[in-house]
This record gives C-alpha cells, structure tokens and sequence, in this order.
C-alpha cells in the first residue's frame, strides 16, 4: 500500500512540474512576440496602387413590365350583351371586346333624331315669318311689337336647334360607347365580369396588355446618375431560364427618388416570340464605356467600417486608414475613384489589429 501510495505521489510531481515547465515557455514565447510586435508593428502583406483599364460593370435587379397596359372600362351603363374574349387571348387592335346591350341606346337616338328634325322645320318656319314680318314693317303694315316678338321667336327656334343637335350627338356617342374595341394588339390578362350581368357605367371590364416588348425597371444608385444613357446595351437574366437576353436603355429619370436616393431605368426587351411575361424578376448587366489608366487596388484591400468603404495605407512604417469612393469590380481588382494616389501603398492582408499611426512590418 505504501508502495502504491509513493507511486502516485511521483506521478502527480511530475504532472506538475510539467505544466510549470511548459507554462514558462509560453510566456517566454508570447514576451517575444510581444517584443516583435513593438519594436516593428503588426506583420502585414501590400499591394502597390495600378493603374488600370476598367470596363465598368452595373448590377441591378428589377421586373419585367409591359410597355402598354390599359383598364378597359364600360363607358356606357347596361347589360353585357357581348363578352367572347378571356384571359391569354390575342386581340388585334379595332377587335371587339365586349358590347352593352344597344336596344335602350338606339331607341334613344331615334327619339333624338326626330327632335332634331322638328327643331330644324320649326327653324325654317320662324325664319320664313321673320322676312314675312320684317317686309311688312318696311312696308309700314306691321308694328315694331310684332317684329320683335317674330325676332325672338326666331332665336328661341335657333337655340332649340342647338340643343337637339347636342342631344343627337350625345345619343349618338352613348351608342358608340356600348361598344369596346382593342386600342392596340394586345393579351387579355384579367376579366372581371361576364356576359348577362348588368354594370354602371365606369365599371372595369377587362385588362389589356401589350407584352410585344417588355420594359425592365430597374433602380439605380445615385453615384451612376449621368452614366447611364438611353440606346445602351444591357444583359438581362431569369432565374428560371439559363438563356440571357439583351436589351437596351429607352428611358432614364432625370429626378433621383429622394428616400434610397436611386434614379429609374427602363430597359426594353423585344419580346414578340411571348417566351417572356410581365412581372418576371430579372437581374441586369450594364456594361458603360471602357475607362482607361483608373486607379485601382485588389478587392481584398477594401473593408466595409459602418457604411463606409476604407483602405490601410502604409507611410513611413505605419498605418493610416483612408475613406475611399470605389467604382465597379473587375478580375480581382476595385476601381477607385477618390481617397488615394497612384503611389500609395495598400495592406492587404493583416488589417485587423492595426492601429492608426502605429508601426506596421511589411511581409512578403
């Protein structure tokens, strides 16, 4: 037993002084490294600004709208006598939509018709009296009372005139209202009623659409506004088709939104063959004129900090942070467009425990 008891003993004196051995040999290693650091700074990689030519690149996303789209609404009250189109047909433009019943409408118009031409006999009639009565005054057979009661019965005949003409007219319209015709080839994409039901006036019937070409809405961040302009080429992608299409720039808006501070690009998509729909999620390339010998630094130098876009420089064996304005992305490098100089010195690897004006060590 005391054997035993001895043998245990030794082992844990061992343990121990194995521990204490290795923990003064850390602490002789962290002493050393901490010395390093001090008397040279934080090991860091660089990267010298290049200048580069840049094909600048935009990436937005945004959804395929139609270039036409029309409500069709009822512009004359009644029963739908007519409703033979539905959703996914092809009208072309001058094709009947639908038709309110016409019989009310029609019989109006007569009744309107033949009030204009009794005011039309009842002018001609006043008239004739009017040159009857203006003779016989020249002729001193009739008194001035009597010529200006045949002049006012005249003019009453006159305006009369002028309100069934009006009222024809309105008729007229109110029976070429009963019908609805395409404005243009369009698609059907929605009917709200069906034939028989009686509607008001000003009631929405069907939704037209023009899908033949395709606007791409896309917003744009302000800092692109002006480099964008109508006539350039943008590639388009979906999510559910691996095939890309191309389509250009039709519309710009001169007025930024002023709550995500972005400007509204339309970009058209000839879609005649229908393989597209309105409303499809699409993500757009737009590619803007080469710049040649922009300043340029590799993307691992670059580093969000609070919204903002930074970079460490080295000067003079230390580092500084600089507030950058960078431009697009390229095979690995950033363009840059403010907060540097062609000589400065970027750190790309190593950032992370740097502080501003203290020593830093070039690696390579």
């Amino acid at each position: 037993m005391q054997h035993s008891s001895y043998g245990k003993y030794s082992k844990t004196l061992l343990i121990v002084f194995t521990v204490i051995l290795l923990s003064g040999w850390t602490a002789h290693g962290n002493a050393e490294e901490t010395t390093a650091k001090k008397a040279g700074g934080i090991q860091v990689k660089t990267a010298t600004v290049e200048l580069r030519d840049f094909q600048p690149i935009i990436q937005a996303t945004g959804t395929l709208v139609p270039r036409r789209h029309t409500d069709v609404y009822a512009l004359a009250g009644g029963q739908i006598e007519k409703l033979s189109v539905d959703i996914g047909d092809y009208v072309s433009k001058g094709s009947l939509l639908f038709m309110i019943r016409t019989v009310d409408y029609r019989l109006a118009l007569q009744q309107a018709e033949a009030n204009l031409a009794r005011a039309e006999v009842m002018v001609r009639d006043r008239k004739r009296e009017k040159e009857r009565i203006k003779n016989l005054s020249e002729a001193g057979s009739a008194t001035q009372q009597m010529y200006d009661q045949t002049i006012t019965a005249y003019d009453e005949s006159e305006a009369a005139l002028a309100q069934a003409v009006a009222t024809r007219n309105i008729a007229r319209q109110a029976l070429h209202d009963c019908t609805a015709v395409a404005p243009y080839d369009a698609v059907i994409t929605a009917r709200y009623l069906e034939e028989g039901e009686f509607i008001g006036k000003g009631k929405k019937v069907i939704e037209i659409m023009d899908l033949s070409v395709l606007n791409a809405e896309m917003e744009l961040p302000e800092r692109y506004a002006g480099t964008v302009t109508k006539g350039l080429s943008v590639d388009l992608s979906f999510n559910y088709r691996s095939e890309n299409v191309v389509g250009n720039v039709v519309a710009v808006n001169p007025k930024l939104n002023p709550a995500n501070r972005t400007f509204l690009v339309k970009v058209a998509v000839d879609n005649r063959n229908g393989s597209l729909q309105a409303g499809l999620f699409c993500s757009g390339r737009f590619k803007l004129p080469v710049k040649e010998k922009q300043m340029a630094i590799p993307t691992e130098a670059l580093i969000r900090d609070e919204g903002r876009s930074v970079v460490w420089i080295i000067q003079d064996g230390k580092a500084y942070k600089r507030v950058v304005k960078e431009g697009s992305f390229s095979n690995g490098f950033v363009w840059i467009l403010e907060g540097l100089n062609p000589e400065d010195t970027v750190i790309t690897e190593g950032s992370g425990g740097l502080i501003e004006g203290k020593p830093a060590t070039i690696i390579q």
